[in-house]
């Protein structure tokens, strides 16, 4: 899978899938304050339990890119990297890019599909098409 911008707009005017998951996110500086961990690690784990994905973070469910600065991707990375090896099990490995489109920066984090059911807060999540579920099926 490419991960180019061109591929990200694409994305971005499809909208999510299977595979690609937009993720707002809200700073006061350069402090995560928005989504919560817990929701950032059951989407993480709907991931890695289906076939793998992309979460786009700084982008809003209608597709549009917020825009970062370079102190608050760091901040976002060290918070994802904390969440796949403190809140899941078994941890993540993940792959973070950093990316600009349309001259505002955003962060893709790429999820594997898992090598076990990966759980977060107890519960194991699964992609449906454009939305997570609870993975019944354990």
């Amino acid at each position: 899978m490419r991960y180019d911008a061109d591929d990200i707009a694409l994305h971005l005017r499809l909208g999510e899938d299977s595979r690609w998951e937009f993720k707002a996110i809200q700073f006061a500086d350069s402090v995560v304050k928005a989504p919560r961990r817990e929701g950032l690690a059951d989407e993480l784990t709907a991931f890695a339990n289906g076939k793998g994905g992309v979460l786009l973070c700084g982008v809003t469910d209608a597709g549009r890119v917020q825009g970062m600065t370079r102190p608050q991707m760091d901040a976002l990375e060290r918070v994802i990297i904390e969440i796949a090896h403190d809140s899941i099990r078994p941890p993540l490995i993940l792959e973070t890019l950093r990316r600009e489109v349309s001259g505002k920066t955003l962060l893709a984090v790429v999820v594997d599909r898992g090598y076990a059911v990966h759980e977060a807060q107890g519960r194991a999540y699964r992609r449906h098409g454009s939305s997570k579920e609870v993975d019944d099926q354990r």
